[in-house]
């Protein structure tokens, strides 16, 4: 499967910054998986002034540790580990839903995930939107390249959607927290980004809602 190294590389060239690099993060686990998910997010949170990195290799191999979540990834990660462990292994928040502090191993559904941002290069702590949003201007064709390579079942965008709305046009139907459109066999979620101050029960059982409505038509 297409990984699109080289020309997210031209996205970090253009801007003058190092790129850092996104996809599928694990090409055998997403393969296995019966519903494919693609988190698409903003930015990083790297200014990445000084090198390249690599967001896959970084879920892969650095952001569980013995302990939980890797320190500093937390308030992005917890979020979209319990939403993605919620999907792929149909659990409700009231089932054993386990805090990655207390079973480290729940981060590991991550491999099973595609996880892409809009800005193809580092960012601070706060997004610059209007800066994101030059970044989809350019790189619109690659994104787009990406959702239809990696041909998930279920796209959310977190606190993203709003670069995509002229160019994808979905209409959407409210839930709760989110919203959502079901459109020739992919479910599209408009949810808020992952660090946005919302309590994580409502943040999942939103998104788990507009799921397994759908499930049967993925």
């Amino acid at each position: 499967m297409k990984n699109f190294d080289q020309e997210i590389e031209k996205v970090g060239r253009h801007f003058d910054r190092p790129a850092i690099f996104d996809g599928i993060v694990n090409e055998i686990e997403y393969n296995k998986t019966g519903i494919k998910i693609l988190w698409i997010l903003k930015e990083a949170n790297s200014t990445g002034e000084n090198e390249s990195w690599d967001m896959r290799d970084h879920i892969n191999e650095k952001l569980k540790t013995e302990t939980g979540i890797r320190k500093g990834w937390s308030q992005t990660f917890k979020k979209i580990i319990y939403v993605t462990n919620g999907i792929l292994n149909n659990l409700s928040w009231c089932d054993e839903l386990y805090h990655p502090s207390y079973k480290p191993e729940v981060i590991d559904e991550l491999k099973k995930v595609a996880y892409i941002n809009v800005k193809k290069t580092g960012g601070g702590a706060k997004a610059n939107p209007n800066e994101i949003s030059d970044y989809y201007k350019f790189s619109k064709t690659l994104l787009f390249n990406q959702i239809e390579e990696f041909k998930p079942n279920i796209i959310i965008f977190g606190g993203t959607y709003k670069f995509f709305k002229n160019d994808l046009n979905l209409e959407f139907n409210d839930f709760g927290s989110c919203k959502s459109a079901l459109e020739k066999g992919t479910l599209y979620i408009d949810a808020y980004h992952p660090m946005y101050t919302i309590k994580e029960e409502t943040y999942f059982n939103d998104i788990l809602e507009t799921v397994n409505l759908s499930k049967s038509k993925l």
